[in-house]
This record gives structure tokens, C-alpha cells and sequence, in this order.
């Protein structure tokens, strides 16, 4: 019997954008959270619980512990009263 093999891709901070939910494990639990910002340097999210700012090695290092993950899910987990307002 040929066993197949099976070649995954790997999640990387490319995959990070607004809009995104991704869920952060931290040292008391975890929460899910949505980006709101990814600039050259940086990929930021805000939850309910959780708020985080970091570099894109540091994405790739948290998703790397299983410390981040991408969540396919189309809500918006930042809290109303730290909503952007559009103008």
C-alpha cells in the first residue's frame, strides 16, 4: 500500500489583514480578537478580553508556538466602544 503524502502550507502574518479574527492565546486564557491594523512594521488586534500590537516576526513566532490563529468566522470582536469611526 503507497501512502500519500500530504503537504500543508503554513499560516504566516501574510495572511493577517483588517478584518481578520484571530484568536490569542495568553498566559491566564485566550480570547478572540479582530485586527484592525497592519501596517509595514506592525499587525494590530482588539477584543473583548485581549489587545495586542506586534511585529510581523512576532506574528510569525506566536503562530509558530500555536499562540495565534487565524479563525474563519465573520464576526467583529472589538469591543463597541473601541470601534474606528468612519468619516
Amino acid at each position: 500500500m503507497v501512502r500519500h503524502r500530504f503537504s500543508y502550507a503554513r499560516t504566516t502574518e501574510a495572511a493577517i489583514f483588517p478584518g481578520t479574527t484571530v484568536r490569542y492565546h495568553y498566559r491566564t486564557g485566550d480570547s478572540l480578537a479582530t485586527v484592525v491594523e497592519r501596517t509595514d512594521r506592525f499587525v494590530t488586534f482588539i477584543g473583548p478580553d485581549c489587545d495586542g500590537r506586534f511585529t510581523h516576526d512576532q506574528i510569525d513566532r506566536l503562530i509558530d508556538d500555536d499562540r495565534l490563529e487565524v479563525v474563519l468566522d465573520d464576526e467583529y470582536h472589538v469591543p463597541d466602544d473601541e470601534r474606528p469611526v468612519l468619516e
